[in-house]
């Protein structure tokens, strides 16, 4: 099973659109690992994760073939995770010999609610650019190809109601990835949902918005967070020696470069993204 890391910011990219803030700048001066895009990720070649503003970038960056995905798991429908007009590329005259004709697009409710408003002319398009909606409700598991999904509340945004916005437990056989970001540490039913598993992940990919630093709320984690996720996984059966735990989307607010943020998270069993990153589980 194969994971790729397309991008790994947060909303605001890093360095930021408009900043001019220290850790910005410095990260334009290194390059490489310290220039970060907004999230995404794809497993194997056919399942998206997300779909921010920065795909188009990713595809040419990576030399993807995103004719070949069949399905795209949507976390929620903030700008930077679900660029809602870029479905209308879909198909039709603006995409030839696709691999995968019919894209299947799993989301909230809301998240379809931001593309019907962000696009007007919607029902026709989905029609014409094989695009075929399935309205996700939280623990309840879905067939996406090869890969059984089972889509997580995530606790994230006080504007946000509790199952809006997901994050995802995806499996392949035996191989499986707990890819939770955009949310806080977890609500109490998605720790007793998990309880009931008693199977060690392959790989674990956790929020780590504000870097080194506790988050302060809800809605994202920082390193602290990210022990507490990890631990109570460990306890739980969930997390062993095989699990690859990676820490994942960062805002320039973390304040920490790449290598410094690794010496760090590297001491507490942790990888850290970066753009292009790739696994095999």
């Amino acid at each position: 099973m194969k994971f790729q890391y397309l991008g790994t910011a947060a909303a605001e990219g890093w360095p930021a659109l408009f900043c001019r803030c220290e850790k910005c700048m410095e990260a334009l001066k290194r390059g490489g690992k310290d220039i970060r895009t907004r999230s995404q990720a794809i497993v194997n070649d056919d399942l998206l994760i997300d779909l921010p503003p920065d795909t188009y970038l990713h595809k040419l960056q990576h030399g993807l073939d995103l004719s070949k995905v069949h399905d795209l798991l949507v976390t929620h429908w903030h700008m930077d995770h679900f660029f809602a007009r870029e479905l209308c590329n879909h198909g039709g005259c603006y995409s030839h010999d696709m691999l995968s004709p019919e894209l299947h697009v799993h989301c909230a409710q809301g998240t379809l609610d931001t593309f019907l408003a962000d696009t007007g002319w919607t029902m026709k398009i989905c029609e014409e650019r094989a695009i075929v909606w399935h309205i996700l409700k939280p623990f309840e598991s879905f067939t996406a190809g090869k890969y059984t999904v089972t889509p997580l509340p995530a606790k994230h945004m006080l504007e946000m109601k509790n199952g809006e916005p997901y994050f995802y437990l995806i499996e392949e056989g035996e191989k499986s990835i707990l890819y939770c970001h955009d949310t806080g540490i977890f609500y109490d039913e998605v720790w007793e949902f998990l309880a009931k598993r008693k199977k060690p992940l392959s790989m674990l990919s956790v929020d780590g918005t504000y870097g080194p630093a506790a988050a302060g709320y809800g809605g994202h984690m920082g390193l602290p967070e990210n022990i507490i996720v990890r631990d109570r996984l460990r306890e739980l059966g969930l997390v062993d020696e095989k699990t690859v735990c990676v820490i994942n989307h960062f805002s320039h607010n973390g304040g920490m470069a790449h290598d410094e943020f690794s010496a760090l998270a590297g001491k507490e069993g942790f990888l850290v993204s970066y753009d292009g990153m790739e696994l095999v589980i």
